[in-house]
């Protein structure tokens, strides 16, 4: 994933580990010129991370919160 298309609220798939999650803030500076650190936060969990932008896999349209053009609604208890 391009850091340059992450959005705040936008849903992701962890490649490392199969997880969904949420992105939570702006990507981040690190050494490396083409990958960033994206903060975000995982489904039913309290966890946070910085992930690299090239391990985050931006989830399809229609499984998107509706502000970014898809269907998804949050389940009780995702956050």
């Amino acid at each position: 994933m391009n850091h340059k298309d992450v959005q705040i609220g936008q849903r992701v798939r962890v490649t490392t580990n199969g997880l969904n999650a949420f992105v939570v803030g702006r990507p981040e500076y690190w050494t490396r010129t083409h990958v960033k650190l994206v903060p975000i936060k995982y489904e039913k969990s309290t966890r946070y991370e910085k992930m690299i932008s090239t391990q985050l896999e931006l989830l399809p349209t229609e499984e998107q919160f509706p502000a970014h053009g898809g269907t998804f609604q949050r389940p009780e208890g995702l956050f």
